[in-house]
């Protein structure tokens, strides 16, 4: 990876390659886990968010207390990810890849690379403003109980002055 690259989006890319092949020598079959990850940085005069995904660990802006997706759920309910698995002849049974998996994006779980299965992360860089507050990353857990707002919500509630001074 470069020292100080430009932009962070190839050496993201290059990372989740490498962890992914980590994987493979490993001998992990069977394992697998989505991801997120987030980087700040200054870019010149501006505070620069990137946010890397696989699967379905999603991160969500508090823009002003609105919240702001800024990840892609890797599901095979997601029209892309359905279309690029059957382009690439993978199958998809009962809404899982290969009839195992809910993500199409995973480390690990290499036996499903021939049905469609990739480590490669969707990346969102984004410029990083006043009324952008806090970063929530979760895994489904959360997000199969709670919509993007009401995560942003919760959080809202919990961080508000008089509950940070109890």
């Amino acid at each position: 990876m470069a020292k100080n690259p430009a932009d962070m989006t190839q050496p993201l890319l290059d990372i989740f390659a490498k962890i992914n092949n980590e994987l493979r020598l490993l001998d992990s079959d069977g394992c697998g886990s989505t991801a997120c990850v987030s980087i700040v940085r200054k870019e010149g005069a501006n505070n620069v968010l990137y946010v890397a995904n696989i699967g379905d660990t999603r991160a969500v802006l508090s823009k002003s207390g609105q919240a702001e997706r800024l990840s892609i759920d890797d599901k095979c309910d997601n029209a892309e990810e359905n279309a690029r698995i059957k382009s690439g002849g993978g199958i998809i049974l009962d809404n899982r890849l290969g009839g195992v998996l809910a993500v199409t994006r995973a480390f690990g779980d290499h036996a499903l690379t021939r049905v469609g299965l990739i480590a490669t992360p969707h990346i969102v860089k984004y410029m990083i403003k006043p009324f952008d507050k806090y970063l929530v990353i979760a895994s489904d857990g959360i997000w199969d109980e709670l919509s993007d707002q009401d995560a942003i919500s919760f959080c809202n509630d919990d961080m508000s002055t008089q509950k940070i001074a109890q």
